[in-house]
């Protein structure tokens, strides 16, 4: 989780720079307290954003198997490291599931992440 949180602050950080003043200032004026401010000026806006850290963290930490096998204690097992000593062993039907929902869950955080970013656009 370490190595993939400045991957994901990136778009994060990215969208706070660009993010309207005036709109906080003006839930603020409509006497929004600092929670309703956050939860619904700032999240919304920072919502894209968020998507599209964490699945830009999921796919580098897939990519991350190679240091993670050699960091990794002879105690704790990540999914990268199990799915490749299943593999070793032969494809099961188990891997299989595995790898269809990994990519389906990818397929469908992305597919989410551009619809909400086209539907920002036409707001």
């Amino acid at each position: 989780i370490g190595f993939c949180i400045p991957f994901a602050s990136l778009p994060i950080r990215a969208r706070l720079n660009d993010l309207d003043k005036s709109l906080l200032e003006a839930a603020n004026d409509l006497y929004a307290n600092p929670w309703q401010v956050f939860r619904r000026v700032t999240l919304p806006l920072l919502w894209p954003a968020v998507l599209s850290g964490s699945v830009l963290a999921f796919v580098v930490s897939l990519d991350d198997f190679i240091m993670t096998f050699f960091v990794a204690g002879p105690g704790s097992t990540t999914l990268p490291v199990y799915i490749f000593s299943a593999i070793k062993a032969g494809v099961t039907p188990e891997i299989n599931a595995i790898s269809t929902l990994m990519l389906v869950i990818s397929i469908v955080l992305v597919v989410l992440a551009f619809w909400l970013g086209q539907r920002g656009k036409n707001q």
